[in-house]
C-alpha cells in the first residue's frame, strides 16, 4: 500500500499519541474530534503555566496561527523551545500567511523550528517570498504555482512541506508527491485543514520518517474526505461523514483505492 499506510495507521492507533495542540478557538472542537477518530489522544491548552509539563508529555506538537495574538505568538514560542529541548516534533499550520504582516512573519520565525509545515498554496508562497497573498484562510494561488516555493523552504528551513489543494503537494526538498484524493466539499467546511494538519503531527508522533509520515496522513484524510462524498452531498452532513471515515475507514476500501 502507499507509503504503507495501512501499517502507519495500525501503528498510530496502537500507540495512541498525545498530540498538544495550541491552535486557534474557532476550529478546536472539530481538530479534537479529528483526533478522536483517528485513534490519537488531543490535548489542548490556553495556558503558558503548563507548557513544560504538556510538552513533555506529548508525542508531536501542533501550532496553528489561526486566532492570532500577541499573547499567543508569546506562547507558541515558549512552546517551541520546550518541544526542541524535548526532542518533540512541531507541526506548523501558518494559518492565513500573507493576509496581513503579523501573520506573515510570525510564520517565518517559526517556520525554521518545524518538522513539518502544512499550509495552502498562498501561505506557503508567502514565507518564502514578498508575493504570497491570501483571503483569510483561503488560497489565491494553485498547488502547482507554489512548488517552487514549496521546495525552496523545504531546504531552507529542512521541514517537509505540505501544499494542500484539489491535489496536494508533499516535498523535502528533494523529492516531492502529489496526493490527488479528497472532495469538492472540503474547502466548504472550516477546519478541514487545521484537521489535516493535526492527523500529520499524530502521524508525525509516531514515525520519524516524516516525509513518508506526512505523505500517508494526507493520503488518508483525502481518501477519508473522498468516501465522505459518496454519503453526504453537503457541507454539515459531509463533515459528519468525514468523521466517521477517520475513525472507520476499511483497509480493504483504501488498498482498492490506492
Amino acid at each position: 500500500m502507499r507509503y504503507q499506510l495501512d501499517t502507519r495507521l495500525k501503528r498510530l492507533r496502537a500507540e495512541k499519541p498525545l498530540v498538544l495542540c495550541l491552535t486557534n478557538v474557532v476550529t478546536m472542537s472539530v481538530v479534537a474530534n479529528g483526533l478522536l477518530a483517528l485513534g490519537a489522544a488531543p490535548i489542548m491548552s490556553l495556558e503558558d503555566g503548563e507548557l513544560e509539563e504538556l510538552v513533555a508529555i506529548s508525542q508531536a506538537l501542533y501550532i496553528n496561527m489561526g486566532t492570532l495574538n500577541t499573547a499567543f505568538i508569546e506562547r507558541i514560542n515558549k512552546a517551541c523551545g520546550i518541544a526542541a529541548l524535548h526532542n518533540k516534533p512541531m507541526i506548523l499550520d501558518p494559518v492565513g500567511a500573507g493576509a496581513s504582516q503579523i501573520r506573515t512573519l510570525t510564520a517565518r520565525s517559526l517556520a525554521p523550528k518545524a518538522a513539518i509545515i502544512r499550509g495552502n498554496a498562498s501561505e506557503i508562497i508567502a514565507i518564502t517570498t514578498n508575493g504570497g497573498i491570501s483571503k483569510g484562510v483561503e488560497a489565491l494561488h494553485s498547488v502547482d504555482a507554489a512548488h517552487a516555493a514549496a521546495m525552496s523552504l523545504a531546504e531552507q528551513t529542512s521541514a517537509v512541506v505540505v501544499v494542500s489543494g484539489a491535489v496536494d503537494l508533499i516535498t523535502d526538498g528533494r523529492q516531492y508527491s502529489h496526493v490527488p484524493y479528497g472532495s469538492p466539499l472540503m474547502p466548504l467546511v472550516t477546519g478541514m485543514g487545521c484537521t489535516l494538519t493535526a492527523i500529520i503531527a499524530a502521524f508525525a508522533a509516531v514515525d520519524p520518517h516524516f516525509y513518508e509520515a506526512a505523505a500517508a496522513a494526507t493520503t488518508y484524510v483525502g481518501l477519508c474526505g473522498q468516501a465522505a462524498h459518496r454519503f453526504a452531498k453537503a457541507p454539515a452532513s459531509f463533515q459528519m461523514a468525514f468523521i466517521d471515515a477517520l475513525y472507520q475507514m476499511p483497509l480493504e476500501e483504501m488498498d482498492h483505492a490506492l
